[in-house]
């Protein structure tokens, strides 16, 4: 009996034993990345098609002025107008994410009076408190005081590249000023890069979103603002490791810079989020051939879907987007890839309303509406379309 006991005590010491070292590990969270086989880019970037400018390009540019735009010069978020103001965007409020696709796209087709005319709206409805709002509803009360960085940094990046081209005329320089200014003291937070920063005390986030880090930006603002450098290699590491599998060659939406983990919302991968992160990659001549190789699969088999299960790759719906078509058929013009822009834009023409007696003729619209996201996006793909 009493040999049991003492095998019994024993066996209970182990267990207890077992449970504490177990203890002294982290639960396993979701972020199970792997850095992914990036290589280096060997082809030249695709140049734009302008002249002449093809007729898809010019219906999309069409619609959007036509429909999109206000008597001011600001493009609508919505085609379908609603005077309700939500957390997200609706109706007829102006982003300052749209008006740097617009300014992009005028800097990309040479097109120098509409790039002078954009940064004319930006500077006159958009710089508030020297801040530049990230929306506004024209002629209307301030719906937020804050700033985006995503917008800045590429508004900035935008600015510079215009200025090896033509001189920026006067509200040009003051937004680039502005940014120049702005971006390194309110834009970071021990070198991290903020979501969103206002006139007053930097903002606190927690989270850093991984296709905000727009690195060719933040690599061009660290060389004018030599106090940002630390910044370049923070947030380069971010975007390296975002990877989430060979099983899904997608990226990340998020990491935390206290747990040095990422997530993603709702235990799903949206396209849109991932592709902007391959498109930053690209831009400082980064790619993974996983990644690349899964999305000319996708796009030459037209199964590119909206959500993936980061577990398994599978997608979870069946929803196209115009938007990333055209981001895509973007990065594949920055790394030179003939092949992955020509099917992008294939796919993307689909969706192009061809409706000569609809208000959406030349545009992308879904259910009797149309976003500038969507266009715009649209709009920039296919300044490549031959």
């Amino acid at each position: 009996m009493e040999k049991k006991l003492r095998l019994f005590f024993i066996l209970v010491v182990l267990v207890a034993l077992i449970v504490a070292i177990w203890g002294c590990y982290p639960y396993p969270s979701e972020d199970n990345t792997k850095m992914a086989d990036y290589k280096t880019l060997e082809s030249a970037p695709l140049s734009p098609v302008v002249s002449p400018l093809s007729p898809q390009t010019l219906a999309c540019q069409t619609f959007i002025d036509n429909q999109l735009t206000s008597p001011q010069g600001g493009i609508y978020t919505n085609y379908q107008s609603t005077s309700q103001i939500e957390n997200l965007s609706t109706g007829h409020e102006i982003l300052s994410e749209s008006m740097g696709l617009l300014l992009e796209y005028a800097r990309l087709t040479e097109n120098q009076p509409l790039f002078d005319e954009t940064a004319d709206y930006i500077q006159t409805h958009l710089i508030i408190d020297a801040i530049l709002l990230w929306r506004i509803v024209e002629n209307g009360d301030l719906i937020t005081d804050v700033s985006a960085t995503i917008d800045d940094l590429r508004i900035y990046q935008t600015l510079t590249q215009a200025k090896k081209k033509w001189p920026l005329n006067d509200s040009a320089t003051k937004i680039f000023e502005t940014l120049e200014s702005q971006l390194p003291t309110k834009g970071f937070q021990n070198g991290y890069l903020v979501n969103y920063y206002s006139a007053g005390s930097p903002t606190e986030d927690k989270t850093v979103e991984v296709a905000y880090l727009n690195l060719a930006a933040i690599q061009t603002l660290a060389a004018a603002r030599p106090e940002t450098a630390e910044a370049v290699e923070i947030n380069q590491q971010i975007l390296l490791g975002s990877f989430i599998s060979e099983t899904l060659p997608l990226y990340y939406k998020s990491y935390d810079p206290q747990k040095g983990t990422y997530r993603n919302t709702g235990g799903k991968v949206n396209i849109l989020d991932s592709l902007m992160v391959m498109q930053n990659l690209a831009e400082v001549g980064l790619y993974s051939p996983q990644s690349l190789y899964w999305l000319e699969e996708k796009i030459i088999s037209g199964t590119l879907y909206s959500n993936y299960d980061p577990q398994t790759g599978a997608a979870l719906d069946t929803q196209e987007s115009s938007a990333a078509y055209g981001i895509a058929a973007q990065i594949g013009a920055v790394l030179g890839n003939d092949r992955l822009t020509e099917h992008a834009l294939i796919q993307l023409k689909k969706h192009q309303n061809a409706d000569q007696t609809s208000p959406f003729y030349g545009g992308f619209g879904y259910n009797d509406n149309a976003y500038s996201y969507d266009n715009l996006q649209a709009l920039l793909g296919l300044v490549y379309n031959k």
